[in-house]
């Protein structure tokens, strides 16, 4: 059977904890909060971004802050996997193991893009 190439479609299922949704709507109303959700997507998007980049520049400083930080936003929003796939990045960079670095990276990505496109989609905005 040589010659055939499969192609694997990857996709990440996210779950938003909407417990820190409600306490950003509780607390700053309905268009506070939702400003608030809108900078954050930005934030981890640009910082999905400076992820990609420190890796492909083999900055691993670079990379564990950005982690770090998109780790921290994710918390902040209820992404939950979205935080935890962040802190793997940052243990295999501590670890230089860069082929891990690399599988994990991608996934990060994955969850992000997911995330994202809950929140943009509006799933994980309160009413």
């Amino acid at each position: 059977m040589t010659g055939y190439v499969s192609r694997l479609q990857i996709a990440e299922k996210v779950c938003i904890q909407t417990e820190a949704l409600n306490v950003l709507h509780d607390s700053l109303g309905v268009d506070g909060s939702h400003d608030v959700i809108e900078r954050a997507v930005v934030e981890v998007a640009e910082r999905m971004g400076a992820v990609e980049q420190s890796l492909l520049l083999g900055d691993l400083d670079r990379l564990r802050r950005a982690a770090r930080s998109l780790g921290s936003i994710g918390e902040q929003l209820g992404f939950l996997l979205l935080s935890r796939v962040a802190r793997d990045a940052i243990t295999c960079a501590d670890r230089q193991d860069m082929n891990a670095l690399h599988a994990v990276t991608e996934r990060l990505i994955r969850v992000g893009d997911a995330s994202l496109a809950a929140a943009i989609n509006g799933a994980t905005l309160p009413n």
